[in-house]
């Protein structure tokens, strides 16, 4: 009797002519297969450039599928690593970007820090340093600026740098020196400006 019962599981699993082992489980998992083999492809194209892996794919088709796999959860870890350390730069960047063009606006708000900026740097020309200095830090990149400043603050950043335009255009690349360009009416009126942004934000 228990031979005869296990006669029959047998050919009901693996009878070559009608067992559910060939007639199912098979066809199924070679269905599952080549669907891997293909997202294998897929993820392959889009952030694996081993050519060599992609050979190996190739010749040794589902059978070197369980080891691209493993290499694919490899790589994606390494990918969130990735991720992860570009987020804290970027993070970092705008952070740092946003105190550097504080920094700026805090020295045209204060001509002692100006002269003490001459004191230390005199063999520059200190009014071409502050144009240069808003240039450097406030235009790097839009992206940035709109990512590190609040849209209320960004208005009276472009406010400011309109104004700083208008009055770097009067030089032409010939910059007065510290003492006469605090004189002017451009000194004055971006000095209050950056006084007033610089309240603002802080």
């Amino acid at each position: 009797m228990n031979r005869d019962i296990f006669d029959t599981i047998h050919d009901l699993f693996f009878n070559s002519t009608n067992g559910i082992f060939f007639d199912i489980l098979i066809p199924v998992l070679v269905v599952i297969g080549m669907i891997l083999w293909v997202y294998c492809f897929w993820f392959h194209s889009k952030y694996d450039k081993d050519t060599n892996k992609l050979i190996l794919l190739l010749v040794f088709n589902l059978y070197y599928l369980p080891f691209y796999l493993y290499r694919i959860k490899q790589l994606k870890r390494e990918l969130q690593i990735k991720a992860l350390s570009e987020e804290i730069f970027d993070s970092e960047f705008i952070e740092q970007s946003r105190l550097s063009i504080l920094d700026v606006l805090r020295l045209w708000a204060s001509s002692k820090s100006e002269l003490e900026l001459l004191l230390n740097e005199n063999d520059i020309n200190i009014v071409e340093e502050m144009f240069s200095q808003w240039n450097d830090f406030y235009r790097i990149d839009t992206k940035i600026i709109k990512e590190a400043f609040q849209e209320s603050e960004m208005r009276i950043l472009e406010a400011f740098d309109q104004s700083l335009l208008l009055a770097q255009e009067k030089y032409s690349g010939t910059y007065p020196d510290l003492a006469a360009f605090h004189e002017t009416n451009d000194w004055q009126v971006l000095n209050q400006m950056a006084n007033e942004i610089v309240n603002e934000i802080e």
